[in-house]
């Protein structure tokens, strides 16, 4: 029996035969890059977070910074020689998402959900408050305040570090 050489496409078993790397490496390799691009996109994406955020306790007024009191300043009716005692942020990056604040003169609430978003409550028109205290680290309590004139409003307040407490006594001591 005459052999011929093999023809293109065809298997020659004759000859030895290369030996082919497994994939599993190659397959372990991408899922282990995207694995570790995305851990250091995750904290990249955190630590922006974390450096551009306001804390997630109440600020004493001496230590609400610059850039929030000029934001204040702009939509949050903050007036010349007016003092804040207590500020609060429950936005994740932007405060004009919701900030709260109770100066020398009065309560002002900054909500975007609200409609319109900034309500500034002077002292004389509050006749009642009630703290809401939610002592978790993940949730919020609530102050709860009645007007004059029958209306409501509550607005979210940090219970780390008693913030709460001190908020909600800051408005007591000049509604009594």
């Amino acid at each position: 029996m005459t052999q011929f050489p093999p023809q293109a496409g065809q298997y020659n078993f004759d000859e030895p035969q290369p030996k082919r790397s497994p994939r599993w490496p190659w397959i372990l390799g991408i899922i282990g890059g995207i694995i570790i691009l995305g851990c250091v996109g995750c904290f990249g994406v955190l630590t922006f977070v974390g450096a551009n955020a306001p804390e997630t306790s109440v600020y004493t007024g001496n230590r609400v910074p610059q850039k929030y009191i000029e934001i204040m300043e702009d939509v949050g009716d903050l007036q010349p020689g007016e003092t804040i005692l207590y500020f609060y942020s429950d936005a994740l990056m932007d405060i004009k998402d919701g900030f709260y604040y109770v100066s020398d003169q009065k309560v002002v609430i900054y909500s975007e959900v609200l409609n319109p978003p900034l309500e500034v409550i002077p002292f004389d028109q509050i006749v009642s408050l009630d703290l809401s205290r939610d002592t978790s680290f993940l949730v919020d309590s609530e102050i709860y305040l009645e007007l004059t004139d029958g209306t409501t409003f509550s607005f979210p307040v940090s219970s780390e570090n008693d913030g709460d407490v001190k908020f909600s006594d800051a408005i007591e001591a000049r509604i009594n």
